[in-house]
Order: C-alpha cells, then sequence, then structure tokens
C-alpha cells in the first residue's frame, strides 16, 4: 500500500511538474495559436479561459515577441485597416474593421489598451464597443450614464495593474445649450462587473473642462496604469488619469519646456518622457510627487527634436523601441518616420498617403475570451 501510494505521489508531482512547463509554453505562443490548444481537452480549455492564464500571456507573450513592433489603423477605401509596423519597416496587414451600422461610413477609434480597441457603434457616439481583433469580435458596453441624444462624452480605455482590470473612463465637459447649463460629469466602466459607476471628482475638473479639441485622444499617452495628456489651453500642466485610484492628477511641465510650442508626450519603458533639450526627462513618482530626472544626454537628441519641430502645426505621436533604439514618429497625414540612434540616421517610411488615426504598440490579448452574464458580443468574419 505504501509502495503504491508514493507511486501516486510521484505521478501527480510529475503531471503538475508538466502542466506548469505547459502553461509557461502556453503563455509565450500567439493567440491564434492558444486558442487551437483549446479544443484539445476539457481541462486545457478550462485553463486557458481563466483570469490568471489570460493575465499570464499578456504579460509573458508580450514581453518577449511584441517590443519591436507597433500597430496603425489606417483609413484604406473609406475603411479602417489594422496594420502592423516592425524594425525592418514593414507594414503588414492584419484585420479589418467593418462599419457597426449604417450610418457609419468609418468607424471612431478612441483609443487601445493592451490590444483593446475603445470604438464608436453609432454616428452620433451614442453607443461604444470594445474590440478586440485577434478575437475576432467586439462588446458592446452599457449605456453611459452621462450621455444623452444632445450631451457627449470623451472616452478613454486603460488598465489598473492593482486590480488587475480593465476600465472605461468617461468624461463631460461644462456645457451650455439653449439657455441650460451642465456641469462636468464622469463616470467609469469596470469590464469586471460590466457596469458603469459615477464619480464625484471635484479636484482638477479644469484636467477634463480643458479638452474641447475632438482631435485631442490623439495625445493620449498611457504608461504604468495612468493615462497623460497636453492641452495648450495651460502650457504648464500635464494633465492625468489614474485608473488605479480613479483620480485625475496635475503633473508640472518641467520649467525649461513651459513655454513650448509643440510638448510631446512619449514613454520610454513604464515612464513618461519629454525632450528638453539638450536631454531627454523622465517622470518618476517619490512619496506622491512626481519628479523629472535626466534620462540621456546625447548629440543625437537634437536631431530628433529637429524632426519633432517639422510638425509645429500637428503634434505628432512618438514612440521609442529600446531594444533597436529607434524612434518611430507618425506626422500629419500619416507620415511616418524612423529615427535609428546608432547610425543617426533618418527613414521615410510613408509620406502621408494615408489617414492614419490610431497609433500604438503592438500587443495580442485574450482578454474578453469568455464573458460575465449580461454582456453582448459582437462576432466578426
Amino acid at each position: 500500500m505504501c509502495d503504491l501510494s508514493a507511486q501516486v505521489n510521484v505521478c501527480n508531482h510529475v503531471c503538475d511538474s508538466w502542466f506548469v512547463e505547459l502553461s509557461h509554453i502556453l503563455a509565450r505562443l500567439p493567440v491564434n495559436t492558444v486558442l487551437e490548444f483549446r479544443v484539445v481537452c476539457t481541462s486545457w480549455r478550462t485553463y486557458i479561459n481563466s483570469p490568471s492564464f489570460i493575465s499570464k500571456h499578456r504579460n509573458l507573450y508580450n514581453k518577449n515577441h511584441s517590443k519591436n513592433s507597433h500597430l496603425l489603423i489606417a483609413e484604406s477605401t473609406r475603411q479602417l485597416c489594422l496594420q502592423r509596423v516592425t524594425n525592418d519597416q514593414i507594414l503588414t496587414t492584419l484585420a479589418f474593421l467593418p462599419p457597426f451600422s449604417p450610418d457609419i461610413i468609418i468607424p471612431l477609434i478612441w483609443e487601445a489598451c493592451n490590444g483593446l480597441f475603445l470604438v464608436s457603434v453609432h454616428a452620433d457616439q451614442q453607443g461604444i464597443c470594445l474590440w478586440i481583433p485577434f478575437l475576432r469580435k467586439s462588446l458592446i458596453l452599457p449605456p453611459c450614464p452621462i450621455v444623452t441624444p444632445f450631451l457627449f462624452a470623451h472616452y478613454v480605455i486603460g488598465f489598473s495593474p492593482s486590480c488587475d482590470e480593465y476600465k472605461v473612463l468617461a468624461f463631460r465637459i461644462h456645457t451650455i445649450i439653449q439657455g441650460y447649463e451642465y456641469e462636468p460629469a464622469m463616470a467609469v466602466y469596470s469590464l469586471k462587473n460590466h457596469l458603469w459607476t459615477i464619480k464625484i471628482n471635484p479636484m482638477n475638473v479644469d484636467a477634463w473642462t480643458s479638452l474641447r479639441d475632438p482631435f485631442s485622444c490623439d495625445l493620449y499617452v498611457y504608461c504604468g496604469g495612468i493615462v497623460y495628456w497636453f492641452t495648450k489651453v495651460d502650457p504648464e500642466i500635464i494633465h492625468a488619469f489614474d485608473f488605479n485610484t480613479e483620480e485625475f492628477k496635475n503633473v508640472p511641465v518641467p520649467e525649461p519646456l513651459k513655454e513650448s510650442k509643440n510638448l510631446v508626450l512619449f514613454t520610454i519603458g513604464e515612464l513618461l518622457a519629454v525632450i528638453s533639450l539638450p536631454c531627454i526627462l523622465v517622470l518618476e513618482e517619490h512619496d506622491v510627487e512626481y519628479r523629472w530626472r535626466e534620462w540621456c544626454s546625447d548629440s543625437w537628441i537634437q536631431n530628433v527634436f529637429d524632426i519633432l519641430e517639422e510638425h509645429y502645426s500637428f503634434t505628432p505621436k512618438v514612440f521609442f523601441v529600446e531594444e533597436s533604439n529607434t524612434f518611430l514618429i507618425i506626422g500629419f497625414w500619416g507620415r511616418i518616420q524612423f529615427y535609428e540612434i546608432s547610425s543617426k540616421k533618418l527613414e521615410l517610411l510613408r509620406n502621408g498617403d494615408a489617414n492614419f488615426l490610431f497609433g500604438g504598440a503592438y500587443v495580442e490579448t485574450l482578454a474578453l475570451l469568455t464573458g460575465n452574464e449580461g454582456m453582448i458580443f459582437e462576432p466578426f468574419p
């Protein structure tokens, strides 16, 4: 009996070790491959559908395979096309996004986070959804409580690392319509419970009151559970919304940049960064206070600054790929340039022949692989 019990324990240990190794392998595979493994057996399907594996895959796969590429959404024959840009400067079409309703010619992309795209589903922007291109489906969000047929909202999607949860921020600026005054309002949607919650946040109301430009969403920069943006209404403040605490914050602009006409925000790893000649500064938080420190000071920074100055009438999107020391710059009307630091060489990938509506890091996600009660999904061919 003892020998049999020992043998069972050994077998269980071997099975557990094998399954742990398998889980590490699965977490490093592309989404399409992982989905194929779900049909192997019930236990594999259950494990792949689990929140713990979905989080593990998000962290491991994208950390190891997606650093050197970015996604762009371009207008192509009056349709949105999802494309991948790699360091060898090749555009690869991944998916097409068809209109969600007959009254939409080109869907409006609000923002994206970790492979989830926030999209308007009607021309009047009364409904929004989360589009997951790698799963070929979308989740229709419940009606936002601060939106009416004549009161619109701005939307930002983000991820809260502290609770491993996706959220959508909706905020409405101060509005006067036909003599009636409507105060600013905000609400936060939680993907875990599929509900909107109206938030009371009397501080930093100017953070969203300043967003009067309909294209302000082009200036959002997301990193570390916080979304940052800059408006020319107040050139001395960078606004921020923390998806962990669900609160707005104000970050001071570095002193040399307070008079800048074209402040460009981007990320270096998990840090917010700006170019302040003759150096690049990154933002760090110390004891609830924000401090800027020098990240790099070299002659090539002047070259990058001069390139950005060429877009003085249009704030460009900037992405920095640390592994290849390359800047990807998306300028006016979709002009795409690469600047390689080591060779100090600037190359043009696309000269504005397409209207790029969005740029972001390439992320494959299994989020929304399964849904909760009350969720409505729309499949895509």
